[in-house]
């Protein structure tokens, strides 16, 4: 049996949020990529435990990541940068909370 190689992110707190999905399995992972989430993006890009999608749109990247969570009835996480990014992922937020459909939001906002 071979072991999989996995390149982490430098950052800490990267590394942590990426091993801590792939221990919870979380598998699907849904990006908006920006400056300020480069380091999560690319600790799941580079496992291949993880499956990526990579959406600009951040409303439009909710709703998707929704709907295979709706159909996997497994949890997806959502990846944004931060402010206004992730206000748009709200509505879907809202409609995963009232039907119970498991979303994980990671947002790469500063301290």
């Amino acid at each position: 049996m071979s072991k999989r190689k996995v390149i982490y992110p430098a950052i800490p707190l990267a590394q942590t949020v990426v091993r801590l999905c792939a221990l919870k399995k979380i598998k699907h992972i849904v990006i908006s990529a920006g400056s300020r989430n480069a380091p999560l993006t690319n600790g799941f890009v580079e496992d291949d435990f993880f499956k990526t999608y990579s959406i600009v749109d951040e409303r439009a990247a909710a709703f998707f990541a929704l709907g295979i969570a709706q159909q996997l009835k497994s949890p997806v996480a959502l990846v944004c940068t931060s402010g206004s990014a992730l206000l748009n992922f709200y509505p879907a937020i809202a409609e995963a909370y009232y039907s119970d459909i498991p979303l994980v939001i990671l947002s790469a906002d500063p301290l």
